[in-house]
């Protein structure tokens, strides 16, 4: 099999699980891959920048570091300034490797994932012409799929009007564990509500064919960059005066599918491990010190001459 891809990873702190990632997904698919692109949050902390020079001296030239210039944090983006500065563009999440990219194709991945198959193979060969390919939506946040209205297969044929949307999300819906999308969505959803909010191409790990997805892509198509987060029109907050900001390639997924791209779900977890709350590891001392433990023991059993390397043995 005669294929390259690129690979995109952005990175804030989790320092032994970021290891795990690129260290797992190059031992199963390492014949695959030709760059990583391994872009830094601004705001990492500096210790943990110095944390992460083990494993970009351990890679040498296949990897390629990037600290952009802002940090977007979870804040909507603002396209207008994506488009006329580079610099900022550049600051959203996976733009560089995107941009960067010298292959056809270009894997997104987590930082805290452990693969275990050849994953990049994998997706290639069920990637059937669609502009791409992995888990597509996040439908346990979704009330139509916890409703089992639609569901990853189904959602091309899910179609609701924004009233029925409503319905939907205000009948019987626990918001405690939701976003409060019952509140109401911006105008684009009122338009047309489809794709709905929840639902994207999971970037945790996505192979997209950039010969087909780039061109309609800023910065030289119209669609928001694929780490774009924009506002969904409902409010959160203490006195409900924040926007609620769509996840990570939800807008990018919305504008392409409507400018006539497919994409193709595979069930990524039948080759790796991920913990879909990563991000709640973040916001818990003692659930992300668990988690870097976790990922150490896994890279002493996995790459014992990494650890060596890296002085953690």
């Amino acid at each position: 099999m005669t294929f390259k891809a690129d690979v995109a990873i952005n990175v804030f702190g989790k320092v032994h699980q970021t290891a795990l990632s690129l260290l797992s997904l190059l031992g199963c698919s390492g014949e695959h891959i030709s760059k990583i692109y391994f872009q830094e949050e601004a705001c990492t902390a500096e210790y943990e920048f110095k944390k992460h020079d083990a494993i970009l001296k351990y890679l040498g030239d296949k990897i390629e570091h990037f600290v952009p210039k802002y940090w977007n944090g979870i804040d909507p983006n603002d396209m207008e300034r994506a488009a006329s500065s580079e610099d900022y563009r550049l600051s959203i999440r996976y733009q560089y490797g995107w941009e960067k990219c010298q292959q056809r194709y270009l894997l997104t991945v987590h930082n805290d994932i452990e693969v275990t198959m050849d994953i990049v193979a994998n997706l290639y060969n069920e990637l059937d012409g669609h502009t791409g390919i992995g888990e597509i939506g996040q439908c346990w946040w979704c009330p139509a799929g916890q409703k089992g209205l639609c569901d990853s297969e189904r959602y091309m044929e899910f179609k609701p009007s924004y009233q029925y949307l409503m319905k939907i999300y205000n009948k019987d819906m626990d918001y405690t564990q939701r976003r409060a999308y019952n509140l109401g969505l911006s105008d684009q959803y009122k338009e047309n509500a489809w794709p709905l909010p929840e639902c994207r191409l999971n970037e945790w790990c996505a192979l997209i064919d950039m010969d087909k997805a780039r061109k309609d892509t800023m910065p030289m198509g119209s669609a928001v960059p694929f780490g774009a987060r924009m506002p969904s029109g409902a409010l959160i907050g203490k006195n409900w005066d924040r926007p609620v900001c769509l996840d990570i390639a939800v807008q990018w997924f919305r504008d392409m599918l409507h400018m006539g791209h497919t994409f193709k779900h595979y069930d990524v977890n039948m080759d790796m491990i991920h913990d879909k709350l990563g991000s709640i590891k973040l916001d818990s001392a003692e659930a992300y010190v668990v988690a870097e433990q976790k990922a150490l023991l896994r890279l002493k059993d996995r790459f014992p001459e990494y650890c060596e390397f890296a002085g953690l043995s």
